[in-house]
């Protein structure tokens, strides 16, 4: 199934219309109307506030395997998710359907590749550091230049952004608590 149709599936099971799931979520509703019809890919972020106004995880949204513990994760048994239209490609760092309370992920994130055209927030804290090239950060009205080496540490409920300034791939370990995928 679409992640389109499982927007679609979730919402009519909640009992939500697209008005209702559009102000919940902050998105319009034309762009959540694209979105089940399939016309439109959502980006990471905005699939994030349509998860977290449906109240559930954004891997709802992707295939799941049956659920078991893991402790190890190989670097070539990583699960990646790629959005070619936001420029970044995320490989899941813990076991993918894991209870743990800790999220990391290795993103390559390409020149140009931003979270979005604006600052979001939510609850949680993240931390990031950047293993080679260069990382913009905005938290609030601060705007953060971090270099290989350099990291950040900040409550996710402040509004926040990232961007690559760079013309070339940038590579960052990115931890979320609690997990975003």
């Amino acid at each position: 199934m679409t992640i389109g149709k499982k927007v679609q599936e979730l919402r009519q099971k909640k009992q939500l219309t697209l008005r209702q799931l559009s102000k919940l979520s902050g998105c319009s509703l034309g762009f959540l109307s694209q979105v089940e019809r399939d016309l439109v890919s959502p980006t990471v972020s905005s699939l994030k506030k349509i998860a977290d106004a449906l109240e559930v995880s954004i891997m709802h949204f992707f295939d799941q395997p049956t659920r078991h513990q893991k402790v190890v994760v190989r670097k070539d048994e990583r699960n990646k998710l790629v959005n070619p239209k936001s420029k970044v490609t995320y490989e899941l760092l813990r076991p993918q359907f894991s209870d743990t309370e800790l999220e990391a992920l290795y993103m390559y994130l390409e020149p140009g590749a931003y979270s979005g055209k604006e600052q979001h927030s939510h609850n949680g804290e993240e931390f990031v550091i950047v293993l080679k090239g260069e990382l913009e950060i905005t938290v609030g009205d601060e705007v953060f230049h971090l270099k290989e080496g350099d990291s950040a540490i900040y409550k996710s409920n402040l509004p926040h952004s990232w961007k690559n300034p760079t013309n070339s791939t940038t590579e960052v370990i990115w931890v979320n608590h609690p997990p975003t995928f």
